[in-house]
């Protein structure tokens, strides 16, 4: 399937589907429309041809109350055309929205040419305002020019092939201003997509862009960038216009060269008076779908780079909805086998063939220097990074295999930087479980054990409004350990059988990681699977087998004592200390 001459993706195509009772309608009204259209020219010629002649006082009577109902049909339908294209564009918005979000939020690693979510949705914006306003409306009507066409050759065919003229010379000018506008187009999408996409990020850095003084120099640098796309895209408005105001030249002279034409014609005798009229009437109604499409142009344009840039996004993402098997509850089995890891850009590797088993109850410590990959192991064991090569199990069963929303619910992951959403603390804890339909009541005990299960409920309780404390923009504001124990509170939420802690004691002090530690101490009763990535040897102490990663490869892997042992030889050898045995003050 295709809109706007590019291929529809599958979701794409089932949301057009889904609205395709609209556009049937919108399409009939386009054909009423359209015919009622006729009505002027023939009020016009009926005028000029029966009643000026004869003095009709009663037929002109009858001609205008006629004239008057076809035309408040016209507006009626015209009217509802309107409204029905744009339920057509919210019921696009229901369909797509959340999955556009959907996958979003479930794709691999951002890339250099990663479409962000504000890019993403104003992409989905202008491709549904474009498929549900009038440039879409202009594309109903074009296929009734020809009913034009018919009617001023019925009247004489050379105001007929006039007609045809004028309509050949501005489909011409509309492509050709789409074949010269095109490299100014993209090249202006491209700029403003990647002046919003850095403008996010600074905005989401703003306080430490301001504190370290670096506000001026990239305030500075974003307007240059502005700049830069606002002069593309100008210059692809200032080409356009060009070509519109000649498309509105011919247009109007045409209209008035079918006026000449005509008049020509009657004193030749060939036509009517009313046919002059008639014919200037019939010229402008066949050329104005024309002239609206070069008019929306650059809406249809951006609408099929819109189109371009969400196919990416659906090529790039799997289906959310994609039926899977239902397995059992996992026992909480991982399993990563030569799991290989690329960078962003794709030049470096991040991780190199790495391998491990980790089993109910276990506890395995994940050390290694700065940048050896230890946060991308976390990341590819939760799930949140799915490796370039390799496999990552979870009870035997490839993770791709599960129903990702279902495994989530048995993971209990603890980034490094704690990511805590707007919404109050229980929700956090909770991971919004309310919103997928979890009844308050259940959500509110498990909220309570899981703060308790990570220390924090008294904490939690003397905070302003207890559990109910907003988070976010403008809200109550935690301390870095405050934030990282409740994130730990929503990793133990539901006693999850896998548990991944990435640096889970980098802001804790004393109380809080001794917390921590009765915190993974229960978990590990509870057999739960346990992996934790950490640099204070301090959380490691009760890790049964520890990993030595360094520039992405397992270097050591075995019991903690014999690990802590052979680092301690080595370090002997090379007079430095340990990193495992490194104690902060």
């Amino acid at each position: 399937m295709k809109i706007l001459g590019t291929t529809v993706p599958r979701p794409l195509e089932r949301a057009a589907a889904a609205c395709r009772r609209h556009f049937v309608l919108a399409a009939s009204f386009s054909a009423l429309v359209n015919i009622l259209y006729l009505a002027p020219t023939l009020y016009m010629m009926q005028i000029y041809d029966r009643v000026v002649p004869t003095s009709g006082v009663q037929t002109l009577i009858w001609l205008t109350v006629i004239v008057a109902i076809a035309l408040a049909s016209l507006a009626a339908l015209d009217g509802v055309r309107s409204r029905v294209m744009m339920r057509a564009s919210l019921r696009l918005n229901r369909l797509l929205a959340g999955e556009i979000f959907d996958r979003l939020m479930s794709r691999r690693q951002a890339t250099r040419d990663t479409t962000s979510a504000s890019q993403a949705m104003r992409e989905f914006d202008v491709l549904r305002q474009a498929l549900g306003g009038q440039a879409a409306i202009a594309l109903f009507d074009l296929p009734w020019t020809p009913l034009y066409f018919i009617v001023a050759f019925m009247i004489h065919p050379a105001l007929g092939g006039m007609i045809v003229l004028g309509a050949a010379i501005l489909i011409f000018l509309a492509l050709r201003n789409e074949r010269s506008n095109k490299p100014l187009s993209d090249r202006a999408h491209a700029a403003n997509a990647a002046a919003y996409q850095r403008q996010e990020t600074m905005v989401g850095q703003s306080e430490v862009i301001r504190v370290l003084g670096m506000r001026g120099s990239l305030v500075a640098r974003q307007i240059k960038e502005r700049e830069q796309g606002l002069e593309a895209a100008s210059a692809v408005q200032f080409a356009g216009s060009r070509y519109n105001s000649l498309v509105k030249f011919i247009r109007m002279f045409m209209q008035s060269l079918a006026l000449g034409a005509g008049a020509w014609l009657a004193i030749e005798g060939q036509i009517s008076v009313g046919a002059i009229i008639a014919a200037s009437v019939l010229l402008n109604r066949a050329l104005q779908p024309i002239e609206q499409i070069a008019g929306h142009w650059s809406a249809l344009v951006q609408a099929r780079q819109a189109m371009a840039a969400l196919t990416g996004l659906f090529e790039s993402t799997d289906d959310p909805h994609a039926q899977r098997t239902a397995l059992p509850e996992p026992e909480g089995r991982l399993e990563l086998d030569r799991v290989t890891v690329r960078s962003p850009a794709g030049d470096a590797f991040l991780l190199k063939n790495v391998s491990l088993k980790l089993a109910p109850g276990e506890v395995l410590g994940v050390i290694g220097p700065s940048g050896a990959g230890k946060t991308q192991l976390a990341r590819v064991a939760a799930g949140g990074l799915p490796p370039d090569a390799g496999e990552v199990r979870v009870d035997d069963a490839k993770i791709t295999d599960w129903d990702f929303d279902a495994l989530a619910r048995h993971i209990g992951y603890l980034p490094q930087d704690s990511a805590l959403l707007p919404g109050t603390i229980g929700e956090n804890i909770s991971r919004f479980a309310e919103d997928r339909g979890v009844p308050r009541d259940a959500i509110d005990g498990e909220v309570i054990r899981s703060a308790q299960h990570a220390g924090i409920h008294e904490m939690v309780l003397r905070l302003p409004m207890g559990y109910d404390t907003p988070l976010g923009e403008g809200q109550h504001r935690l301390s870095a350990g405050q934030t990282q124990r409740v994130a730990l509170a929503r990793a133990l939420y539901g006693s999850p059988k896998i548990l991944i802690l990435d640096e889970p004691n980098a802001w804790l002090d004393a109380e809080g990681e001794e917390a921590l530690r009765r915190a993974v101490a229960a978990s590990r009763l509870k057999r739960t699977a346990i992996m934790i990535v950490a640099h204070r040897a301090s959380i490691l102490a009760d890790a049964d087998t520890l990993l030595v990663l360094q520039d992405g490869a397992v270097t050591e892997t075995g019991p903690r004592a014999e690990i802590l042992e052979s680092m301690r030889e080595r370090a002997a050898r090379m007079n430095v200390v340990p990193m495992a045995d490194r104690r902060q003050p």
